[in-house]
């Protein structure tokens, strides 16, 4: 589960990002946003610095069994790889 923290931790400001440029408005015929950094420092200004880790709970909720499934499943087909073609 702590891959899963990691990866939450890590990925929560990129999705942020992500996302306030999906749904960003038009302010006087301009875009709200210029790029990525430009997003980041609007939010962490405006909104606080750990504003970047909003809905980091059912983030993580999601996040963290999906990566745990995938080491899982990738030993297991590791598993199987080296049981049936490297035999």
């Amino acid at each position: 589960m702590l891959s899963g923290l990691v990866t939450t931790a890590a990925s929560m400001p990129v999705d942020i990002v992500k996302t306030r440029v999906q749904n960003m408005r038009m302010i006087d015929g301009k875009p709200e946003y210029k790029n990525g950094l430009d997003v980041l420092l609007k939010v962490v200004r405006k909104e606080g610095f750990f504003s970047l880790w909003k809905g980091f709970t059912p983030y993580y909720a999601r996040l963290g069994p999906h990566t745990v499934l995938t080491f899982i499943f990738l030993e297991q087909m590791n598993k199987f790889y080296k049981l049936y073609f490297l035999s």
